[in-house]
């Protein structure tokens, strides 16, 4: 039997090979271990590399979403906007009820005015009247009505305005059609339905072709000032601007101002003229008229300054200043003559909030009787006021009585005369103008007579009217034929004569 070989002897203090594996395990593992926080470090660099990126990608994302939602809102803001500037713009220049231009858009266009261009201003005639009486509502349907009609009859205008109330504007910015005015007057006249109504309308028009004017608002004036003269001349008609009706404006606003310094300078006048009994010629009564003399020049007619004075509503302190002074006088004449005064009252005075107490006062101050006092007013004032009315109704129940001045030009209603507070009726001098006109003035006379109210004949001029007048049965007259309107020192001499005037007392 073979004998297994001895095995070798280790070396003393040498690692025997068996180690080494082992110990380059050891070593690797140890390299690696040591290693370990370098890689973790890098890895946790990569990793955060990494969630960066993807929270940079996510927040990229997030911030291009956001942008476009951004944008989305910021344009529909924008059109909103847009759409809020629009309607502003329409509400700054257009008219809400009409639908037409306003004047800040007529004004606008009519910056750097050039020769040649027209604008007719329209005013609708009678329109407070109807506003008032069908309401506001009924009112604004019925300018809508109106601007259908301007729209369709000036389809060449290049703008159409309502200026406010019932004034409208059409504009050219160079000549207008020649029978353009006329277009738009014929086309309101035809019936309007509102509410259920028929109404009728008709315009009044100013119209200017720009010259010399430089401004918007010159353009603007001259028309004005065509319109107001066609609306005073009768209304339902046309005027064309020329140079004289800015005389004329410039010598209303003189008198005005005369007027004015008048009032305070004792430049006005009260004169009388007798209203004298057809019977037997004697005075009854007389009218109180005002005079003005400037000093240094000729009298000023009242046709003249009192439409002036209506005009600028100074005829209101006028009026108080004619009656005070006019009941101080006539109370003498009424003690001693039996004689009764008469004093004119505009439609403005008669609206006055304290019309009834000032006309006490006066009677009061006076101490002439209401009796005695008989106040003229239009039939047109008496009509359209229903206040007015009820204020003279308290005087009458004082005394004072009423007398419709100018009667036959204006309503010359059975109608509205048996209704109205009258005592007197005053004929109007156009039944006298050549001859009497026997029919007409017979039918007033039975009229009042009817009525039991008293009548007098105004611009009685010569014998043949006045006998026809008495043959007619008329009862009071005034006019030239007996004596023109005299200072009170002239009329207490006509009364110290003897109280009767004829043909031969013509003054």
């Amino acid at each position: 039997m073979r004998r297994k070989p001895s095995p070798r002897p280790r070396r003393p203090g040498l690692v025997g090979r068996e180690w080494a594996p082992r110990a380059a395990v050891w070593v690797a593992g140890a390299a690696f271990l040591a290693a370990v926080p370098s890689m973790v470090r890098q890895f946790s660099s990569v990793l955060a590399g990494g969630v960066a990126l993807v929270a940079a990608v996510v927040a990229l994302a997030l911030v291009r979403r956001r942008s476009r939602r951004l944008a989305s809102s910021l344009a529909q803001s924008s059109a909103h906007r847009r759409g809020l500037e629009r309607a502003l713009r329409e509400r700054a220049t257009r008219d809400p009820v009409t639908g037409l231009a306003n004047r800040a858009l007529l004004t606008a266009v009519l910056h750097g005015v050039r020769p040649g261009l027209t604008v007719v201003l329209l005013d609708l005639d009678g329109f407070k009247e109807l506003n008032d009486e069908l309401g506001h509502q009924a009112g604004d349907a019925l300018l809508v009505q109106v601007a259908r009609r301007l729209r369709a009859a000036l389809p060449d205008a290049d703008l159409l305005a309502r200026l406010g109330d019932d004034e409208f504007a059409a504009l050219w910015r160079g000549p207008a059609p020649a029978d353009a005015a006329e277009r738009a007057l014929a086309r309101l006249r035809p019936a309007y339905e509102v509410e259920g109504r028929t109404v009728y309308l008709t315009g009044s028009a100013g119209v200017v072709v720009a010259d010399k004017q430089r401004t918007s608002a010159e353009v603007l004036r001259d028309a004005d000032l065509a319109l107001e003269a066609a609306k005073s001349g009768g209304k339902d008609r046309i005027v064309r601007f020329d140079a004289g009706l800015r005389t004329a404006v410039d010598r209303q606003r003189e008198l005005a101002a005369g007027l004015r310094r008048a009032l305070d300078g004792g430049e006005l006048e009260v004169h009388y003229q007798p209203v004298v009994r057809l019977a037997d010629g004697r005075i009854t009564a007389v009218e109180a008229l005002l005079r003005w003399f400037p000093p240094g020049g000729e009298a000023i007619p009242p046709g003249v300054f009192i439409p002036v004075a209506e005009a600028t509503g100074l005829i209101v302190p006028l009026g108080w200043w004619v009656l005070e002074r006019a009941c101080e006088r006539a109370r003498e004449w009424h003690e001693r003559d039996g004689v009764g005064l008469t004093v004119n009252v505009a439609a403005h005075q008669l609206r006055e909030p304290d019309f009834v107490e000032r006309v006490r006062g006066a009677l009061a101050g006076s101490g002439l009787p209401p009796s005695a006092l008989v106040l003229e007013v239009t039939e047109s004032t008496l009509v359209a006021d229903a206040d007015s009315t009820a204020r003279l109704e308290q005087l009458r129940a004082d005394g004072v009585r009423v007398a419709i001045d100018d009667f036959g030009t204006g309503y010359s209603s059975l109608a509205y005369l048996v209704h109205l507070p009258v005592d007197v009726l005053k004929i109007d001098r156009t039944f006298l103008a050549t001859a009497v006109d026997t029919t007409l003035m017979r039918a007033i006379l039975q009229l009042a007579g009817g009525l039991g109210l008293q009548t007098v004949a105004e611009g009685v001029e010569t014998e043949e009217q006045a006998a026809t007048l008495r043959a007619l049965g008329c009862e009071h007259a005034q006019g030239f034929l007996y004596s023109r309107p005299v200072p009170p020192e002239a009329l207490d001499a006509l009364l110290a004569g003897g109280l009767e005037l004829g043909a031969a007392r013509v003054r």
